[in-house]
């Protein structure tokens, strides 16, 4: 078992803010996409 009780702690914030931070490679790659328009029941 690891000496340090704050490793795990730390190894979940780095992970969250890899995964959160954005990747620069993926600035919209394809355009937005047009809502579907909801059918209104008369």
């Amino acid at each position: 078992m690891s000496s340090d009780p704050y490793a795990v702690l730390r190894a979940l914030l780095r992970a969250e803010a890899a995964r959160s931070t954005p990747k620069p490679e993926a600035k919209m790659t394809e355009p937005p996409r047009p809502r579907p328009q909801q059918q209104k029941r008369g």
